[in-house]
This record gives C-alpha cells, structure tokens and sequence, in this order.
C-alpha cells in the first residue's frame, strides 16, 4: 500500500452565506395507496434490463466525461510508488457475517440495504427487491421494484419501469423507506414507500412526487437519501427532457418530506422542496445528504459537494437546511477549501479483457455526522500513481463555524477503487472512527467489493469482503458501467459494527451482488465465525437500579468493565475484578445512570473484549 500525506493540522477558513437564490416552497402529496408485499402481484416477475443503461445526468455525458478522464490520465499516468508504507496500528475491519444478496441485477445494480434491530434485511438493486433473514442469510420475499410498487399506479405495460432504488432503516420508531425512480421526462415521478410497522411484510403506504413539479420540462434523477428526527431528505438532479447533459443539467434539488406523517398514513402528506441552490452564479451540484452517525436526534439536515467533473480541484460545499417544514426553516451555503485536491477518477482495470469498469465523475457518494464532525468519502484520482483512490475528508466545528480539518487519499498501487461509502463505528477514546467500503478491481485482480478502518488518525490495510471470480464484461469491448452506489449502514444492535452491500463480478462475468456485517476490532469481539463465542447475559434488562452481568470465561483473568453510550463515548469506569475461569456473575448499582440505552464493555487483562451487551436504564 501506497499512501501520500498531505494533511495539515491546521484549520482552514471557510465562507459561509445566505443561499439568496435559494427558496423553499411548500407542496402536497396524495396518498396513493395502502398496500402490503402479500397484496403486490407476483406474475412473472418479468423484467428487461437494458444494457446500455443512461450514464447519470443523461447519455450525453459520456462525451465530456470521456474528454475529462482523458486529461486527467495526461497529467496523472498511472505509475507504480516502488514503496510501501504502514504509519499506524489500526487493525483491519473483521467480516462477521456475510452472504449473497439478490442474484439477478440491472446495467449496473445500483446496490442498497437497511437491515433492522430485529435481524431484517432489506437488498434493492436495478430493479429488484428482495428481504433477507441478517444472521442466517436466508433469502424470502422477493419482487421487481415495479411489481412491489405498483399501487402507486404507474403502471404502463411498456414504458413505465423502476430504477436508482433507495432504502432507509429509521432505527428510532424501527420502520423502514424505500425509494426509487420511475421512469424520465414527462412520465418521470419519484415513488416512497413508508412501512406502517416493523415488520416489512406488513402495510407499506405509498406515495409519489412527479418530476416535473415547475413544469419546465425537467424530470428528477440520481437520489440521495437522508432522514432526521422527525423528516425524509430527498436530492436529485434536474435534467432537461431529451436534451444531454451538456445542455440539459438544470440543477439539483432538495426534497424535505414529513416522515412521521407518511408513517401515519396521512392522505395528504406536505413536502417542501428547495431549488435555487447556487455559488457563484452556477447551480451546486449532486448535493449527497450527510446521514447521522448514529439515531438522528435533531431536525437540521446537512448535505455535502463538490466540483465533481473537474481535473483538479479543492473546493467542497456545506449545505445547510434548518428546522422542519412547520417551521419555515432556511438554507445555507459554506464554501470549504481542502488541504488536497481531488479530481475525476480513472476506469477500473480488469484482468483479461480490455472492458473497464466505469467510475464515473468523482462526486461525493458517503458521508455522515456525530458530535462535531462529518466524514465524507468520494473516489478520485491519486495524484502521486494516477490510480483510482479514496478521497476521505472530515468537516471539524460543522454546526458553528465548519473547516476541513483532514484529508487525505487511501490508495493501492494494483487496484483500483469505485463508489465508496462510509459509516461510523465507535468513538471511546475521543476518536471518531469509521469503515470505509468500496468496490475494488485491477489489472492483476478480478472485481471484490472491499473495507478499511478509520481509527481517527490513518487506515487500515483492507479486509477483502468477497473475492471475484471473473471480470464483469457484459458490453463486449466497451467500457462496463460498475455501481452508481453502494449501501452502508451501522448495526443498531452492536456498538463497533456496519452493514454494507457491493459488487463482484461473478463466474458468468456479470453482477454479484453481496452483504457482509463488518466489525470494528476495536470494539467488538473478533471473528465469530472461527472463534469460539462466550456466553453472557444482562439482567434484568431493563433496569431500575441493580444488574446482574452473567458470563463465562474459558481462563482466569483481570476483567474491566466500563460502560458507553450508543454512539461509543465512555460513560463511566465502573471496576475491574479478578474472575474465574468458567461462569462468573457480577452484580452492580445502575442507579446513577441517567435514563437511556447503554453499552456495557467487559475487557481481560490482555486487551481481549469478553463481551459487548446492550442494556436500557430506566
């Protein structure tokens, strides 16, 4: 592994405005329907996947594109470091569980996944829907994004299909959204499902936001997904009818979506958007909303951008919608400047064939917020091997007085990297520690999807989540669309874990699709799928005041029991004992706790966690 260092300790300036151009108007959805997956046909499940699927903002962006990676490979040829380096100890994420996801796919899938606290895993890809038991990766229900939403009536035989599909877990009332597109130009509208409990095989009520809401014959495409506490985040670009992207990109758009009342079925559901949204005289595009690290307990919404099409560049923007909808709220714009500059990606390499994998435009495809800090990844080209990286940022002081505090690039010189994503996983010594997943590929190296650890200071090596077993070539001799996105989630359940979906290429040469739950070595027990599991238990769960922690251990140990919030930020030291090998009980007092939900961490004296177990105090 080769990585060049360019951070400075130092805190840039940044340039916060009033979005003037900006505005914020209100709207109102009609319910469509109340439906459950039981009630939505299966027929056939026919379903037509185009191979020459539109880039996105439109077809005529290959032209450009191509010209801005042809630069960019002018002035960065790819080379090799001749060096490796390793400045840090962080240990590599450990895959915990892992399983394939949904078999057939779209030009490219498009991969997403939400999986809730009860063990439900929700994979939607181009253009399939499909649930998944998490611990055991037994697939169940499964239907075509058109047939799992068909009650929302657009229905044509022909014309009408379902595309760029979305889904959100919302861990604080335990239900689920999915999002997806549907068709373009005039018939183009965006379709929501909200489910009305925790279970998904349950109702779902469905509504849909037409496209063309100005009727300036643009339609909406390319979402970006977010949720508050109380509000659903929609962002798409608004392109022109028929028109490529050179003259048809108009600008990017913000929904902001009463979510509490879809999950009440409301009959009529108030949104507002916001358009407008400029620097400079130029529209600010592909706004990616920054998810929260953790369960979101404010209703302020923060998205994040860059110059996404240029060769070089450092510019990032901070966008800012306060409030709820009730309550008016406003937009703002900080202007940002990175210590590194990033620029378009190169394709990915593939062994074989001379087909590569398409990493399109370096747009920013992750981010996320907890405590004063949002980390945000995008792909870019390495200016030091002239290979497709990891550009990783964190934004310090992002709620009063934002500036980008690091940045940096993750690159190996073999490979090359797409559509990265990002969430957090622990914070008990003060750091902000996330995993990073990607999907990877090159010369030498068949398409995996991939993983490194954060630890608040520098990486990891990579922990490889699935080899492939072929090159993806599905096109022929032309360049091979690769992701658009991939999903990434924490695990609700685990402190120090996430969720993620990508891409490999399977020995057809087409799509697989994959689910892993990755843990943090930091904080989480190591790989249960080789190492024996110790048994531990809490009790009464949840508690008033006393608790009994029950555990068995396989050799005598000092034990230290510290307790954490959800998040990872230690709470109290409570003890460390000498315990007995076999089954040991300890007693404590959790009357001191304020009411919530906690973690509690058992450590041996030689750093081995014994057990991580939730518990709630009341």
């Amino acid at each position: 592994m080769y990585r060049i260092l360019q951070i400075t300790a130092a805190v840039l300036l940044s340039a916060s405005v009033q979005a003037q151009e900006a505005k914020g108007t209100i709207h109102t959805a009609q319910r469509v329907a109340i439906t459950s997956p039981a009630e939505m046909p299966d027929d056939y499940n026919v379903q037509v996947f185009s191979l020459e699927a539109p880039e996105p903002d439109g077809e005529g962006e290959k032209a450009k594109l191509k010209a801005v990676k042809e630069e960019v490979s002018r002035l960065f040829p790819r080379k090799s470091s001749g060096t490796a380096r390793k400045t840090t100890v962080a240990q590599a994420p450990v895959v915990t569980t892992s399983f394939q996801a949904n078999i057939s796919s779209g030009i490219p899938p498009d991969n997403d996944l939400a999986v809730s606290k009860s063990g439900t895993a929700i994979s939607v890809i181009n253009s399939q829907v499909q649930y998944f038991d998490a611990q055991t990766g037994q697939g169940g229900f499964q239907r075509g994004l058109k047939q799992f939403s068909s009650a929302v009536g657009l229905n044509d035989l022909i014309d009408d299909n379902r595309y760029d599909p979305k889904v959100v877990y919302d861990a604080a009332v335990d239900r689920f959204i999915c999002i997806m597109l549907s068709d373009r130009d005039e018939k183009n509208n965006v379709v929501v499902g909200f489910s009305l409990s925790s279970d998904p095989e349950g109702k779902w009520a469905w509504y849909k936001f037409y496209g063309d809401y100005k009727s300036d014959t643009t339609w909406f495409d390319y979402p970006g997904v977010s949720i508050t506490k109380d509000e659903l985040f929609l962002t798409g670009n608004k392109i022109k009818h028929a028109q490529p992207w050179e003259t048809g990109f108009s600008e990017t758009v913000i929904y902001q979506i009463d979510k509490k009342a879809a999950y009440d079925s409301t009959a009529n559901l108030t949104y507002k958007i916001w358009d407008g949204i400029t620097y400079g005289g130029k529209s600010i595009r592909n706004l990616f909303p920054v998810k929260s690290g953790w369960i979101p307990d404010t209703d302020d919404q923060y998205f994040v951008s860059n110059r996404n099409f240029d060769t070089q560049n450092d510019t990032i923007f901070l966008v800012k919608v306060e409030g709820k909808i009730a309550a008016g709220g406003a937009l703002t714009t900080t202007v940002l400047k990175s210590p590194v500059s990033y620029g378009v990606p190169p394709n990915g390499r593939q062994p074989d064939t001379s087909v590569v994998l398409a990493t399109n435009d370096g747009r920013i495809l992750g981010a996320y917020a907890i405590y004063d800090e949002i980390q945000f990844v995008s792909t870019s080209v390495h200016p030091g091997n002239g290979n497709a990286a990891i550009f990783h940022g964190k934004i310090h002081n992002y709620k009063t007085s934002p500036a980008i505090s690091y940045a940096d690039f993750y690159t190996i010189d073999t490979l090359d990297f797409g559509y990265p994503n990002i969430s957090f996983v622990g914070n008990p010594w003060g750091l902000n520690q996330s995993i990073i997943s990607f999907n990877f590929t090159g010369p030498n190296t068949y398409p995996g999807t991939g993983a490194i650890m954060f630890d608040g200071a520098d990486y990891s090596g990579m922990t490889i989540v699935k080899t492939g077993d072929s090159s993806i070539s599905i096109l022929g001799g032309k360049d091979q669309r690769w992701g658009d996105y991939m999903g990434s989630q924490v695990d609700y359940t685990s402190l120090g874990a996430v969720w993620v979906e990508g891409i490999y290429g399977n020995a057809s040469r087409r799509y697989g699709n994959y689910i892993a739950r990755l843990n943090s070595p930091a904080l989480s027990v190591k790989n249960t799928k080789t190492e024996e599991k110790v048994q531990a238990k809490v009790y009464p769960n949840p508690v008033v005041q006393n608790m009994i922690f029950e555990f068995t251990l396989s050799q005598e140990s000092k034990v230290s029991f510290n307790v954490y919030d959800v998040s990872g930020k230690l709470v109290d030291v409570m003890s460390t004992q000498r315990c007995e090998s076999g089954k040991n009980l300890v007693r404590f007092n959790a009357g001191k706790l304020a009411s919530g939900t906690y973690i509690l961490k058992a450590t041996s004296d030689n750093g081995d966690v014994v057990i991580t177990e939730r518990f709630s105090k009341q």
